[in-house]
């Protein structure tokens, strides 16, 4: 027979009210007697005074988490002491979570880059399937998210969720400011707005990504640009028809090639089965998205940290001298358009 909320309650007060003993009587233990040095000439044989014991955290264990109890509380005011001990149980578990979302995708990271997945014969779209149950594309996406979680989680001094989303959008922030100031500016802002009771969606997110196009760290940081962001406008949402279209020639071949069996598919274009639906060979269900030149940039980041991704797994390892020549080439001409656009504005 299950114990009932009463003596659930009458338990975690009976524990709660011995560790206060125990502190209390630590705090009140007689101190040691100080040592008497030996008189001059003889040799001290006292045994030696044994060393503080370093503090360790105790490690978090899902015992420590309250059990829920079947019929909301109905309680106002003050926390009691126990329901203290409670409250800092449940958000050591918040934090705790976010420890492990990070070192997940640090580990899928490790098992993509040392090709660790090739156990049994299977390639990296099988392994994210089966290990994950998500597309490729959405596995390397998280990949490339966790150094950001991971700084963020660091610097919270209160553990918070940190929404997928939000992680998604501070990524461009990064490449401006790097890890560490795009994790304080977040984190600053999370707090801030807390306080003020703001809520932090996915559009403020965006609006502190946007003011820090032209700001300085320290600017980050200060009241008038959280404001700023909170009532930032949202950005236009893109307008989506499905539309049947008529696939090129070229653009079908060179689609054909991505996903053959030589080069596995392309990380970041999803499932790469590479089948066309049964029918009219020439047609494919496309969607057509009339979006704002910003999406078409990100669309192609997306497809070079896509193609970084395989050659970082080894895909191009046994590639001709010349073709990687050729790809270095390309790639530091794509750097340095992109560097004179940037410094256009």
């Amino acid at each position: 027979m299950s114990p009932t909320r009463q003596e659930i309650r009458a338990q975690r007060a009976a524990a709660a009210e011995a560790r206060r003993q125990a502190e209390r009587q630590t705090e009140t233990a007689e101190p040691a007697a100080p040592a008497v040095p030996a008189p001059a000439g003889e040799v001290d044989l006292s045994p030696p005074s044994a060393a503080p014991e370093p503090y360790r955290p105790q490690p978090f264990t899902p015992d420590l988490i309250p059990e829920p109890v079947e019929v909301e509380v109905d309680v106002e005011g003050d926390l009691t002491p126990q329901e203290v001990d409670e409250l800092g149980h449940c958000e050591a578990a918040f934090a705790n979570g976010n420890r492990a979302e990070w070192m997940k995708w640090k580990a899928a990271h490790a098992v993509r880059s040392r090709r660790l997945h090739r156990h049994g014969g299977r390639t990296w779209p099988d392994y994210c399937q089966d290990r994950f149950g998500e597309s490729e594309s959405e596995v390397n996406r998280r990949i490339q998210q966790w150094p950001l979680l991971k700084a963020i989680t660091e610097q919270q001094d209160r553990p918070r969720a940190i929404p997928d989303s939000h992680v998604h959008r501070l990524l461009p922030m990064v490449k401006q400011h790097g890890q560490e100031v795009t994790a304080r500016a977040y984190v600053a802002l999370r707090g801030w707005a807390a306080e003020r009771r703001h809520r932090v969606t996915a559009d403020v997110v965006d609006g502190l990504v946007e003011l820090a196009r032209a700001a300085e760290p320290p600017a980050l940081t200060t009241s008038n640009t959280f404001q700023r962001a909170i009532e930032a406008k949202p950005k236009p949402k893109p307008t989506r028809s499905r539309k049947k279209e008529a696939v090129p020639a070229g653009v079908e071949t060179a689609a054909q090639e991505q996903s053959s069996p030589e080069t596995g598919g392309h990380p970041n274009l999803g499932d790469s089965t590479g089948e066309v639906p049964a029918g009219d060979e020439s047609v494919v269900d496309a969607e057509i998205v009339d979006d704002p030149p910003p999406h078409r940039a990100i669309e192609t980041r997306d497809l070079l940290q896509g193609l970084l991704a395989r050659i970082e797994s080894g895909a191009l390892h046994d590639a001709p001298t010349e073709a990687l020549k050729d790809i270095s080439t390309a790639a530091l001409s794509i750097a340095d358009a992109a560097d004179e656009i940037l410094k256009g504005r």
